[in-house]
C-alpha cells in the first residue's frame, strides 16, 4: 500500500512538474486554442477569418479541401506584427492532425512558392516576420523561421508527420539564428551543423510587411487544435511539458525522435528506358558508353609521364600533408595535397577528393585549409578529405582545371573560354575524369597505396563528377557521390550554357537536347549512373533540395545492381536539411568505403 501511495505522489509531482513548465499562455505573441474559441486567448477581439473552413464537434477548425484556410488579417494582423518588431527569439509551433500525406502549409505568414526548376521558396523578407510549418510531399516535416540559414528554402527534415493522429509540431529561431525542430516533445532536428546556418538577421516589422496575414490550413483534409507564435525561444522542457499536458486531450499515436539518414524512396517510371537482365546488360552497356562518349568527347590518345613532385610537407597530427604535383597532359601539372595517416600498416586504401564549386580556393576546402573565397576561415562539411585520413585512407585532394591554382587565364574561376579554344571538341567533365585517371596511375605507383582498393568521394559539382568518372574509370572500386545532380534535361540551363562563355559550363555537347527535349538524348543521368554496376556506390542527397528525378534514378540505378546479382552494393540516401555534406553523410560516407574495401576498423 505504500509503494502504490509512493508511485501516486511521484505521478502527481511529475505532472505538476510538467504543468508548471509549460509556456504561459499569456507571454505568446499569437495563441489559439480552437477547443474555446476562435479569438487569440491572450486578446479577446482578435480573431480568425474563416474562409468555408468548418469546426469540428470538438470545436477544433477542420478543412476538407485544399483551398479552405482561415486568416489572420487586417488590423489583427497588424497588431501582432508589431509584438515581433525588434524579438530576439521566436518559436512557432501548435497540434495538427493530418489526412492525408502530401506537400502542405499548416502554419504559415506568407506561403512557399514554386522556382523555375521546381524548388520550394521561401526566402527571407526584410520589411516582415515570415514563417512556415508543415510538410513536404513526402509527408516530411519542413519549416522555417525567418529565413533558412543562407538558403531560400524551408527546412525540411526526415520526420514524417503520420496521418490520422495528432502531432505537436514546434519550429524555433533561438538568438543565434540557428534552427531547433521538435515532433511531440523530443528536439528532432537543429542546423547547427550545417554549412548554412547560422545567418542572423533582425527581426523587424515595416508598414509594408505588415500586409503578410498569418494563415492555417491543412490541404490534404485535417484539424489544427491549436496554433501559437511565441516572441522568444521555448524551452525543451516547455515544449516537452505542452506535449505532457496535453496528449490526454490529443492522444498522439507516435513519439518523435531524430532521423539522421534514410533510404531514398526508388520511384520506377514508365520512361526509365533501362531493365536489364544479366545477359543483356553487356550489350545495354555498350549502348550508353557509346552515348556517354557521344556528349563527353574524345580522351587524349597518349599519356605524358606524370614527373611526380614533391612540394612541400606538414605535420597535421594524426596524418601527414603533402603537397605533390603531377603532369596530367603535355604542359599542364595537378597540384594536389595527400594525406597520409601516421598510423598504418602495410599498403592502404585511397580515396580521391573532390570537392563542390568555389569560389577559386578549390582543394584548399577538401583539407580544411579555407572557405570558397581563397584566404576565408574554412567552413563547415567541406574538408571531407580529412575525414578519409582519419579513417586510415590515404586522401588525394586535387585543384581541377579552372580553380584553385589552375585557374584560367582570365583569372575567373570556371571560365571555360581558354578550354574550348584548346580543344573545341571535348569537355569539361571530360577533362576532369581524363585528370582523375591520371591521378589513379599517380597513386597506383606509392608504396603505401594498395593498387587494388582506390575510391573517389565528391560533393556537388564533385558528386556528379564523381559518378561521371567512376563510370569510366574500373580501377575506382568503391564511389561516393554527395549532392550530385540527377538529371540533364530537368536541371534548367545548367547544360545548356553556351560554349566558352564565363561560366561552368561542362558538357556542350548535352545542349542540343536540353533546348529542344524532344530530341533523343544520347544518354540519360541514371544510364550514366548505372556504368558503375557492380562496383558499390553511395549517393546522397539533401531531402530539401528536391533533386530532379532522384527517386527515379535510384529505381533505375538499382534494377541494374539487382540483374547484376548486387543489389546491396549500391545505396541512395537523403539526410535532412538542404545542399551540405553534413557530418551524419560523411561518417556513412567513412563505412561505406571500409564495407567495400572489406576493411576493418
Amino acid at each position: 500500500m505504500a509503494y502504490r501511495l509512493l508511485l501516486l505522489t511521484l505521478s502527481l509531482m511529475m505532472i505538476s512538474g510538467a504543468s508548471s513548465a509549460q509556456p504561459p499562455a499569456s507571454g505568446a505573441a499569437l495563441h489559439f486554442d480552437f477547443r474555446h474559441v476562435l479569438e487569440d486567448r491572450n486578446r479577446p477581439g482578435r480573431a480568425l477569418r474563416l474562409h468555408r473552413v468548418g469546426r469540428n464537434a470538438d470545436g477544433y477548425i477542420e478543412f476538407t479541401d485544399a483551398l479552405q484556410y482561415a486568416e489572420l488579417d487586417g488590423e489583427a494582423l497588424k497588431d501582432f506584427a508589431r509584438g515581433l518588431d525588434g524579438i530576439p527569439a521566436m518559436t512557432v509551433g501548435g497540434w495538427f492532425y493530418s489526412r492525408r500525406i502530401g506537400e502542405g502549409t499548416f502554419f504559415s505568414r506568407g506561403l512557399p512558392t514554386v522556382g523555375p526548376n521546381g524548388e520550394r521558396m521561401f526566402p527571407p523578407d526584410d520589411r516582415s516576420v515570415r514563417f512556415c510549418l508543415g510538410t513536404d510531399s513526402r509527408g516530411f516535416f519542413f519549416g522555417t523561421i525567418h529565413g533558412n540559414g543562407r538558403m531560400p528554402f524551408p527546412h525540411v527534415t526526415l520526420n514524417e508527420v503520420p496521418i490520422h493522429t495528432w502531432n505537436q509540431l514546434v519550429v524555433v529561431k533561438d538568438a543565434e539564428g540557428y534552427q531547433k525542430f521538435y515532433q511531440n516533445g523530443e528536439l528532432i532536428r537543429t542546423d547547427r551543423e550545417s554549412a548554412h546556418a547560422p545567418a542572423p538577421r533582425p527581426f523587424r516589422e515595416t508598414a509594408d510587411g505588415a500586409t503578410e496575414p498569418v494563415r492555417l490550413a491543412m490541404p490534404g483534409g485535417g484539424l489544427i487544435g491549436e496554433a501559437w507564435v511565441y516572441p522568444r525561444e521555448l524551452t525543451p522542457e516547455e515544449i516537452r511539458a505542452d506535449f505532457r499536458a496535453k496528449r490526454e486531450r490529443y492522444r498522439p499515436a507516435f513519439q518523435g525522435k531524430p532521423v539522421l539518414l534514410r533510404e531514398m524512396d526508388a520511384r520506377p517510371a514508365a520512361w526509365i528506358r533501362i531493365d536489364p537482365t544479366k545477359e543483356s546488360w553487356p550489350a545495354e552497356r555498350k549502348r550508353i558508353l557509346e552515348g556517354v562518349m557521344k556528349v563527353l568527347g574524345p580522351f587524349p590518345k597518349e599519356k605524358v609521364p606524370l614527373d611526380p613532385q614533391v612540394i612541400s610537407e606538414e605535420d597535421a597530427g594524426d596524418y601527414l600533408r603533402r603537397k605533390v604535383s603531377i603532369q596530367v597532359q603535355p604542359g599542364d601539372r595537378m597540384p594536389a595535397y595527400l594525406l597520409i595517416p601516421k598510423r598504418r600498416k602495410g599498403r592502404v586504401p585511397a580515396v580521391i577528393c573532390f570537392y563542390g564549386t568555389t569560389s577559386g580556393a578549390g582543394k584548399e576546402t577538401t583539407v580544411g585549409l579555407s572557405g570558397g573565397k581563397p584566404g576565408t576561415p574554412p567552413e563547415k562539411n567541406r574538408d571531407f578529405a580529412v575525414d578519409m585520413a582519419r579513417a586510415g585512407f590515404v586522401a588525394f585532394a586535387a585543384d581541377y582545371l579552372r580553380d584553385g591554382e589552375r585557374l584560367p587565364p582570365s583569372g575567373k574561376p570556371y571560365d571555360t573560354t581558354d578550354f574550348y579554344e584548346r580543344f573545341p571538341d571535348g569537355s569539361i567533365h571530360g577533362k576532369d575524369a581524363w585528370d582523375t585517371m591520371r591521378a589513379v596511375d599517380y597513386l597506383q605507383t606509392l608504396p603505401f597505396v594498395d593498387p587494388e582498393k582506390i575510391g573517389m568521394v565528391g560533393h556537388s559539382y564533385g558528386g556528379h563528377s564523381t559518378i561521371f568518372t567512376a563510370a569510366l574509370e574500373p580501377r575506382i572500386k568503391v564511389a561516393v557521390a554527395n549532392g550530385p545532380v540527377s538529371d540533364f534535361l530537368h536541371h534548367g540551363l545548367h547544360w545548356a550554357v553556351p560554349k566558352g562563355g564565363s561560366n561552368s559550363q561542362s558538357l556542350p555537347a548535352m545542349r542540343p537536347y536540353v533546348l529542344d527535349p524532344t530530341l533523343p538524348i544520347p544518354v540519360t543521368f541514371y544510364e550514366w549512373t548505372a556504368l558503375i554496376a557492380p562496383r558499390p556506390l553511395w549517393v546522397g542527397q539533401a531531402v530539401g533540395e528536391r533533386r530532379p528525378n532522384e527517386e527515379e534514378n535510384h529505381a533505375a540505378v538499382r534494377r541494374v545492381y539487382g540483374a547484376l546479382g548486387h543489389p546491396d552494393r549500391v545505396r541512395y540516401v537523403w539526410y535532412a536539411g538542404d545542399h551540405d555534406f553534413p557530418p551524419e553523410a560523411r561518417k556513412a560516407a567513412v563505412e561505406w568505403f571500409r564495407r567495400g574495401f572489406k576493411v576493418k576498423r
